[in-house]
């Protein structure tokens, strides 16, 4: 039977918790969460929304609009990511190929990434990447709740242990949903601190999706550079 002092105690608890944050998930719950997910991950699919900042300006430009998918088989994968406003351009990486489609100049260009393959992953970051992984490039840090469109996040930073990625980023910045346990915003700062800021809206996971949903087919009147 719970005393008086019993429930006086409980409730000592739950004011000591509110007020010095026992209780509050930790960087680890965060990262088994994804785990959890990620491991499941074959697809997704999202409504975006990007812009990007110039520190020397202090100021973000006019912003994109679109929307972006993701497919992981035996192959590899797959990301595609569509421009509809103000200027409409199709960014593929496929097969460790890139393809840039810009309609307006009627001009593709196309390139074999290589020993680049890994650029595409920042894309990726936060879907489907284990913590071993993320642990081995990154120190990651939890820096916090926010609410972001309403949905509760867990904003998480990683800082690139080596000098290959500090090159291109000096951090990359994760705001995981409390829910779904996959980034519904991510933040790329580069060394000069300029950075580029993506919002995913409508995240779908595990959609439907063919390779055939990343192929863009070029009119003839394009020009295709390759590289």
């Amino acid at each position: 039977m719970l005393t008086i002092r019993g429930s006086i105690s409980l409730l000592a608890i739950a004011v000591a918790s509110s007020v010095f944050g026992y209780g509050q998930i930790t960087l680890d719950e965060i990262l088994e969460n994804m785990d959890r997910v990620g491991a499941d991950l074959q697809s997704m699919r999202a409504g975006l929304q990007q812009k990007k900042w110039t520190d020397i300006l202090e100021e973000y430009d006019e912003g994109e609009s679109g929307r972006f998918l993701f497919l992981k088989d035996k192959q590899g994968v797959y990301l595609r990511k569509d421009i509809e406003n103000p200027t409409t351009n199709f960014l593929v990486i496929k097969e460790g190929t890139v393809l840039f489609y810009q309609p307006s100049i009627k001009q593709a260009q196309e390139y074999n990434m290589g020993r680049h393959k890994d650029k595409a992953e920042f894309l990726l970051l936060g879907f489907g990447s284990d913590q071993a992984a993320l642990a081995e490039t990154y120190d990651i840090s939890f820096k916090g709740e926010e609410e972001i469109g309403g949905q509760k996040t867990y904003r998480l930073e990683l800082k690139p242990k080596s000098e290959k990625v500090a090159a291109f980023f000096d951090r990359i910045e994760l705001w995981i949903d409390g829910e779904k346990w996959v980034p519904i915003q991510q933040k790329l700062v580069e060394p000069t601190q300029d950075h580029l800021l993506i919002r995913f809206e409508d995240l779908e996971l595990n959609p439907k999706l063919s390779k055939g949903d990343f192929n863009v087919k070029l009119p003839k009147d394009v020009r295709v550079i390759r590289n």
